[in-house]
C-alpha cells in the first residue's frame, strides 16, 4: 500500500490561518476606526481629558471652525502615518502619567499646514501691514527674513492663548518682535518712524508704559492736564505734532464756521475768554452794533487781512 503524504495545509493549519486572518482584519479595521476617531475635534476636546484647556482656547479663537488635525497633522499620507505612530506614545503617557507638563501644542506645526489649500494663501501673507500707533511699523510676511521663519515662531499663541504652556506674546506685539530683533530694545527708530521732526532719542520724552503725553516732555502750549493729558497727540495735531493743532473742533465743536486754528486766539489753560484782543474797527468791533463772525471778514483765516466782502473787498478805516 502506498504511503499517504501529509499535506501542510491540513485542517489544523487551515483553521489557524483563518483565525489569524480574522484577527488581522479586526485589528486593521479597528485601527482605521480608531485613527479616524482620534482625528475628530470631539476626541481632542471631550474624550481626551488632557486637552480640555486647549479645547476651550481653540473654541474662543478665530480658528474655531478649523479642525484640529488641519494644523497638527502636516499634509500628505506619509505625515499622517508618522503622526499616528508618534501619537501612540500618548496612550502610554495617559495611563502612566509620565509626561513633561504642560503639553507643547505648537512645537510641531510646519508652515505647510498653514499654507495648505483653503487656509492662508500667499496673496494674504504678501500684504503689507501697519502695526501699532502712533508711529506704525511696516511689516511684510514675505520679506526675506520673515519668509525663513516658521509661522508659529510668531503665532504660537494665536489659537491657544492662556492654555498651560502657551506663554508666547501676541504676534503683533513688541515683545514678540523683540524675540528676534534684539536691537529693537535699544532704539525706537529701529522699527518706528517718528511722527514728528527729530527731537532726539524717543525715550527722552516717552516711555513704553505711558507713551501718550510723554514722561519728560514740556508742552509748548502749557502743561497738558485733564482730558488733554489723556488723549494722543494726533487727536489735536492731525497733520503731525510739528504742525499747529487743527483738531480742536473735533472735541470742542466748530464755533467759527470751519476755522481750525484755535490756538491763534485761545490757550489750553484759559480757553474763554481768548487771548485775542481785536483793534477797534468801525461799528462792527469790538462791541459794535453789527455782530459778525470773524471769518465773515477774514475769509482767508484769522492770520490774514480782512477782505470785507460787504465793502467791495476793502476794509473801511477810521474806527468808530
Amino acid at each position: 500500500m502506498a504511503k499517504q503524504v501529509r499535506r501542510w495545509w491540513s485542517p489544523w493549519w487551515a483553521k489557524l490561518l483563518v483565525v489569524v486572518g480574522v484577527f488581522a482584519l479586526l485589528f486593521i479595521g479597528g485601527s482605521a476606526v480608531a485613527a479616524k476617531f482620534t482625528e475628530s475635534n470631539k476626541f481632542c476636546g471631550t474624550d481626551c481629558h488632557e486637552m480640555w484647556p486647549y479645547r476651550d482656547t481653540w473654541t474662543a479663537s478665530k480658528h474655531k471652525s478649523v479642525d484640529c488635525v488641519k494644523c497638527h497633522i502636516p499634509p500628505g499620507p506619509a505625515n499622517f502615518v508618522k503622526t499616528k505612530l508618534s501619537a501612540s506614545r500618548e496612550v502610554w503617557v495617559h495611563y502612566t502619567g509620565v509626561s513633561k507638563k504642560p503639553i507643547q501644542v505648537t512645537r510641531h506645526i510646519p508652515n505647510s499646514a498653514c499654507n495648505r489649500s483653503g487656509c492662508h494663501t500667499s496673496s494674504q501673507t504678501s500684504k503689507t501691514l501697519k502695526l501699532g500707533t502712533p508711529a506704525p511699523v511696516t511689516f511684510q510676511h514675505g520679506s526675506e527674513g520673515h519668509a525663513k521663519q516658521l509661522c508659529i515662531a510668531c503665532h504660537a499663541a494665536l489659537v491657544h492663548a492662556g492654555a498651560p504652556g502657551v506663554t508666547a506674546a501676541p504676534a503683533n506685539s513688541m515683545p514678540s518682535c523683540f524675540g528676534c530683533h534684539k536691537d529693537g530694545t535699544k532704539d525706537c527708530t529701529y522699527c518706528h518712524k517718528p511722527p514728528h521732526a527729530d527731537r532726539g532719542p524717543c525715550q527722552d520724552c516717552h516711555s513704553i508704559d505711558s507713551w501718550t503725553g510723554g514722561k519728560n516732555f514740556s508742552h509748548p502750549g502749557g502743561p497738558l492736564t485733564g482730558k488733554h493729558g489723556q488723549i494722543s497727540c494726533q487727536t489735536c495735531h492731525t497733520k503731525g505734532v510739528s504742525v499747529k493743532p487743527d483738531g480742536c473742533i473735533n472735541c470742542h465743536g466748530d464755533h467759527h464756521n470751519g476755522l481750525t486754528t484755535c490756538d491763534d486766539c485761545h490757550t489750553i489753560q484759559n480757553w474763554n475768554p481768548s487771548k485775542f484782543s481785536h483793534p477797534q474797527e468801525g461799528e462792527h468791533i469790538p462791541a459794535g452794533e453789527v455782530p459778525l463772525q470773524c471769518n465773515d471778514c477774514h475769509t482767508a483765516g484769522f492770520g490774514q487781512p480782512a477782505t470785507c466782502p460787504c465793502h467791495g473787498g476793502k476794509a473801511p478805516t477810521g474806527g468808530g
